[in-house]
């Protein structure tokens, strides 16, 4: 990754599928844990970073949930 303006910081940050939750779970050093879901209306709701997360999970052979292929632009999503 390119740095150009100074602004960027970079982490290494751990992702897991709970299946059971439906939520992906991250674990950032010196920071704990956050999760996400595709909830829109969830207060951790973010459908795009969720199937991103999703991709990166299912790319490293990971337990992950559905993911979206194709968005419809016309949705928002």
């Amino acid at each position: 990754m390119s740095e150009r303006s100074g602004k960027t910081a970079e982490v290494t940050i751990g992702l897991w599928f709970d299946e059971e939750a439906g939520d992906i779970h991250l674990r950032l050093p010196d920071h704990g844990l956050s999760t996400v879901n595709p909830d829109p209306a969830s207060k951790r709701g973010h459908p795009h970073l969720f199937n991103k997360l999703a991709k990166v999970l299912r790319d490293q052979g990971k337990p992950h949930p559905a993911v979206v292929e194709e968005w419809d632009r016309g949705k928002g999503a």
